[in-house]
Order: structure tokens, then C-alpha cells, then sequence
């Protein structure tokens, strides 16, 4: 019979090198599948985040309606218009009721950046008293600068809302025809947002239409206005 002969020390050896070069390469290769998925998955979050961010805004505008509404204070203010404090606010339409809430079909919103925060602000009630608190949402968290533009009815841009040169009773400022939006963003660096206020200016004094859709974008078929205007005080 022939010898039985086993494996040197040397040849284990050179097997034991050989496994561990392959599983390295098999680390590598596998921490670098990891790396870039990890990569792809925050990639799609920010683009996510920047598309939910650009629909809010864009069903915000496209819904302003010609409504003033009165502040903390009492004081009548345009449907839309930029503060002291650079903030946006503006009334919208279309505000979903699916639980059929107490509340108007008219929403309050505002704009404003916080620090690097850019956040949205609504409140329940249209026209505010001072213990209204407004429900804050943050659409983008890491904004250098922010910077608004208005279009008016002779294509021409502001920076303010309503214009400087513009006459008669603040609450009774016209809607603009667009609203241009630059955002510069340490991840996206200047995005630009441009929005169309193409709807019909409703006088806020009159009522929906009988049998038709009332101001708040709902059919009620009631022939009056659920969200009426608030009546301007003279001082």
C-alpha cells in the first residue's frame, strides 16, 4: 500500500493566504456595494424632499385667492403680501375638509426663513386673533439666502408685495400674475422656482354663483360666499 500523504505546513499556509486575499476582495467589493447605496438612498431623499417642497409650493400659489384676512392684531391685510419680517403670507383655496370639520375651505399660509430653515406656516382660522398659533413645517433645512420676485399686470418684477408705487387700500392690493422663487441651498446650490397665479380675481365682496363652485373651490350650491371678507375699519 502506498503512503498516506496530508498537507505540509507550507501548503496550508499558502491556502490560508489564498482565502484571505478573496475574502478581502469579496469585503471590498461588498463595502463599496454598501457605500454607494447608502449614497443613492440620501441622494433620492434630498431630490424627494426638494419635489415635496417645489408640489406645496406650487399648489400654495396656483391656489391664492383674492381674499384679505386680518392678522394678530386686527389689521386688514392683502391676500397676498410680503411683511416687515420678509415673510410671504397669502390666502389659498382648496383646503381639503374629508372629516367635514368646522372650518373654512380658506387657508392662511405664510413663508419664512428661519435661521437656514425655510418653513411654511398655516393657521386653522383665517382671521386670526392673538392667541392664534400657527401649525410650522419645515420644507428645506439648509437655506443661505432666499429671495422673492413679483409679476404684476405690466410685466414688470418686484421685490415686494404689494408694490411701493401701487395706490389705494393696502387690503385691496391686486394679485400678481407669478411669483418667482430663488433659493440658494448648500446641497442644491440657487434653485428657481417660478409659479403662475392664472386664477380668476374674484372680487372678495362677491358671493359664489348659484349652484355653482363657491370661493373655497368646494360646490356648495348655496349662492353665498362661506368665507365672506372681513369688513375694513377706519381708524
Amino acid at each position: 500500500m502506498r503512503p498516506v500523504r496530508g498537507f505540509t505546513l507550507l501548503e496550508l499556509l499558502v491556502v490560508i493566504a489564498i482565502f484571505a486575499v478573496f475574502a478581502l476582495m469579496a469585503y471590498g467589493g461588498l463595502d463599496s456595494v454598501l457605500q454607494t447605496r447608502a449614497g443613492v438612498e440620501a441622494a433620492m431623499e434630498k431630490t424627494a424632499a426638494v419635489q415635496k417642497a417645489y408640489i406645496r409650493l406650487r399648489e400654495d400659489f396656483q391656489q391664492v385667492r383674492n381674499r384679505p384676512a386680518r392678522d394678530a392684531y386686527g389689521d386688514l391685510q392683502p391676500p397676498i403680501h410680503v411683511t416687515r419680517d420678509a415673510r410671504v403670507e397669502l390666502t389659498r383655496g382648496g383646503w381639503r375638509n374629508p372629516l367635514l370639520l368646522p372650518r373654512p375651505g380658506l387657508e392662511r399660509v405664510s413663508y419664512r426663513l428661519d435661521g437656514k430653515k425655510l418653513k411654511r406656516e398655516s393657521w386653522r382660522v383665517l382671521d386670526q386673533a392673538q392667541d392664534s398659533k400657527p401649525v410650522e413645517l419645515v420644507l428645506f433645512d439648509d437655506v443661505r439666502e432666499l429671495r422673492w420676485r413679483f409679476l404684476d399686470d405690466n410685466r414688470e418684477w418686484h421685490e415686494s408685495w404689494p408694490p411701493t408705487s401701487s395706490t389705494g387700500a393696502r387690503a385691496d392690493a391686486p394679485i400678481p400674475i407669478a411669483v418667482e422663487i430663488r433659493l440658494d441651498s448648500e446641497g442644491w446650490g440657487e434653485l428657481q422656482f417660478l409659479f403662475r397665479l392664472g386664477l380668476k380675481k374674484v372680487s372678495p365682496a362677491q358671493g359664489a354663483p348659484a349652484g355653482g363652485a363657491t370661493p373655497n373651490g368646494s360646490g356648495a350650491g348655496s349662492g353665498t360666499n362661506p368665507d365672506p371678507a372681513p369688513e375694513e375699519t377706519t381708524q
